[in-house]
């Protein structure tokens, strides 16, 4: 998965992002719904500075569960300000079969001009079991977000980077960077608006930084940076961990077993290679960013390696398999071989902490999923309770029953996600 990629706004309320144009869950409620299935939100949004909203203004309001990563929206107000100017009264409307007993949401606005927040709130934590709710005036305060900023570590040093409209964004500690798209002949290449020599190259998950010409180690996730990268092939068995200083590998059943001191890595196209290892003999890593299968469990991983060991070759597989799963959104194609109901929406989320989430026709899920080094399980532990159409509820069971037989999954020459089950049942995705 590309590190910098152009994805339409969404609000993320975990990273303070709006969407313009996001899906109204809730826009209306017919005169002759009975208030008590309904859960009433009032308030107003304002804030302290003497600062007029331009014309354009767009006041959301949002209703989320936050214990679902990047917080699952549940309820929206959109409020076309056409001039008006603070305090801005919303009330938000929810229908209670939406949500699940005995949590806890939060709410959170915002006021957008040219597409980007300008003014936002902290969130608002509330028990929806009551039978409404006034929150008074929440102030917001000024905000310029970041959108679907990533964090890395380029060796010691802690940087994020972003989009803002056509800009890629950089923060390098306190120093803020504009950067624009340069002629890359491989990944993406940004160069600094006023200074040719800053930018940032994104190779895949991983990037190199040079700012005032001064070049950094090379970029790479936090959590990758932290987390060992292991790698194991077959015939013979062997296996691989690479630290941040060290590489150790074992192979011979035991009987080979180096462990040294990690040297510069060469940069490649699609992948890295670290050479010169060892000194009384021949030792070169290359890994490289293509997915390969484990020949006897049938796993895949986000990487192939290839080691030269004297005149030995050694091939496997490296990389966590989570992280083919975890990213954008995977939107259900197929359902064991019978194709979706047109214009429904089945989705599967899988976040990096092992949660799962996601719609499976009429209403939302959430769960956990777990990979061992042979299979993956998926777990739904909650879902919400809406009535849909017939047809609609009947392919809701068909997924939630599938998704409880998951036992496997793999990746087709077109990038699409097939969960499959013992029985030969599969699902087919695509990113979103």
């Amino acid at each position: 998965m590309s590190l910098i990629r152009r994805t339409k706004l969404t609000l993320l309320v975990s990273c303070l992002t709006l969407m313009v144009g996001a899906q109204v869950v809730f826009a209306a409620v017919p005169e002759d719904r009975d208030e008590a299935a309904s859960l009433h939100i009032t308030g107003a949004l304002s804030y302290k500075a003497r600062i007029a909203l331009p014309p354009d203004a767009l006041a959301i309001v949002e209703l989320s569960d936050p214990t679902v990563p990047g917080g699952r929206l549940v309820a929206e107000q959109r409020i076309a300000l056409d001039g008006r100017q603070v305090p801005i009264p919303f009330a938000l409307v929810v229908e209670r079969a939406a949500l699940i007993p005995n949590q806890s949401y939060s709410v959170r606005g915002a006021v957008l001009s040219a597409g980007l927040a300008s003014w936002i709130t902290d969130e608002v934590q509330l028990d929806p079991s009551v039978e409404s709710l006034d929150l008074g005036t929440v102030m917001m305060r000024a905000y310029e977000p970041i959108p679907f900023a990533s964090e890395l570590a380029c060796g010691d040093q802690p940087i994020r980077v972003g989009f803002l409209e056509d800009r890629m964004r950089l923060q390098v500690g306190d120093r803020t960077f504009d950067l624009r798209q340069a002629v890359s002949g491989s990944g993406a290449r940004y160069v600094a608006l006023a200074d040719p020599s800053t930018s940032f190259w994104s190779k895949g998950d991983r990037g190199m930084l040079e700012i005032a010409g001064t070049a950094y180690p090379e970029c790479l996730p936090v959590e990758v940076a932290t987390t060992p990268f292991r790698a194991t092939g077959n015939e013979p068995f062997w296996s691989l961990e690479l630290t941040d200083k060290r590489v150790d590998l074992n192979t011979d059943l035991g009987e080979t077993r180096i462990n040294v001191a990690l040297t510069e890595q060469e940069l490649l196209e699609d992948g890295r290679r670290y050479r010169n290892l060892i000194e009384d003999g021949d030792l070169v890593v290359s890994i490289f960013d293509r997915p390969c299968v484990d020949s006897m469990s049938g796993m895949p991983h986000p990487a192939t390696v290839e080691i030269q060991l004297d005149d030995r070759r050694l091939d496997g597989c490296g990389g966590d398999p989570a992280t083919l799963l975890q990213g954008p959104a995977w939107v259900v194609e197929d359902i064991e071989g019978g194709g979706i109901i047109d214009r429904s929406r089945v989705t599967l989320n899988f976040g990096a902490d092992g949660r799962l989430w996601g719609r499976a026709s009429c209403n939302t899920y959430q769960g956990e999923y777990s990979l061992t080094g042979e299979s993956l399980t998926l777990a739904l532990s909650a879902t919400t309770m809406m009535a849909c159409a017939p047809a609609l509820m009947d392919q809701e069971r068909k997924v939630l029953d599938l998704l409880a037989r998951v036992r496997a999954f793999e990746l087709d020459p077109t990038g699409a996600l097939i969960l499959k089950t013992d029985d030969g049942a599969a699902l087919l995705a695509r990113r979103e």
